[in-house]
């Protein structure tokens, strides 16, 4: 577990840290969810752990509110996102937290990160030329002080967000996004072509959206961000929720964000940020 400020230093704490309440955290360690919520102009640190991979029990009251999805509990990226996010708030006590976690799924599989580059050939050969769907499970955590939305205003087309539940001494909230992904027909030097770069080895699904395996992309129906990590929308409404001020709109920070990574909106069918 680390945690990291925007250009500080990582450090291993054994308790609560002295991140100020009015702090925003992202419980991830990815560079890719970083990125997308500086695009949405959000300052915040970051803490990373290995959360999601433990089987501490579950409050009842956050598995009632999970989204419904035809998985088993165990891969639901919301509740993944959730033991991230707690942890994180057990660390930082006052902040708001945001959470995230992403998996692919082909039919009722879930394709996690390839084991060896023989294992990723393998998955990609059953990613070609068919649809599979990504899921982004998202979890905010912030003290519960009966507060507002900041910025609250009628006309804002963003100012809908997931309904929240309280959990002693918190405030939650949970929502996931899923998106279609169709891979092009792919041949075996292809695949082998792109498992040679090393992309793949640490990806769900054994390929990044964001990088040279966009290429490999035909279509994206739903949220590109949400195959990226953060789906922008759906982040932008939740922090909004957790009082959390000062965001850009997240169109805007889609099309910022992709003329940093010099890549263009995907033209059909229309790719939602």
């Amino acid at each position: 577990m680390s945690i990291r400020q925007r250009g500080v230093p990582s450090v291993e704490p054994s308790g609560p840290t002295d991140i100020p309440g009015e702090q925003l955290v992202l419980a991830s360690a990815s560079p890719r969810r970083r990125e997308l919520l500086a695009a949405l102009g959000a300052r915040y640190a970051t803490i990373a752990s290995d959360a999601e991979e433990r089987d501490d029990p579950v409050p009842d009251a956050v598995l009632a509110a999970l989204p419904p999805l035809g998985l088993p509990r165990a891969t639901h990226p919301s509740l993944l996102a959730w033991r991230k996010a707690s942890h994180a708030a057990a660390l930082a006590p006052g902040a708001v937290v945001l959470g995230a976690d992403t998996i692919v799924v082909l039919g009722d599989e879930v394709l996690n990160k390839p084991r060896d580059p023989a294992h990723a050939r393998r998955m990609l050969a059953s990613l070609s030329g068919r649809v599979h769907t990504v899921y982004t499970g998202l979890c905010v955590i912030g003290k519960d002080e009966g507060r507002r939305m900041k910025d609250e205003d009628p006309d804002d087309p963003h100012k809908h967000h997931p309904s929240s539940f309280i959990l002693h001494p918190y405030r939650i909230w949970l929502d996931l996004v899923s998106s279609a992904v169709e891979i092009a027909p792919l041949s075996e030097q292809e695949i082998a072509d792109y498992v040679a770069t090393g992309e793949p080895m640490d990806k769900a699904g054994a390929y990044g959206i964001q990088g040279l395996g966009g290429r490999l992309v035909r279509s994206v129906r739903g949220s590109y961000t949400a195959v990226v990590g953060l789906p922008l929308p759906d982040t932008h409404r939740m922090l909004r929720a957790a009082g959390v001020g000062g965001l850009h709109d997240p169109e805007q920070s889609y099309r910022r964000w992709l003329e940093q990574q010099e890549k263009e909106p995907m033209p059909w069918p229309p790719t939602l940020p």
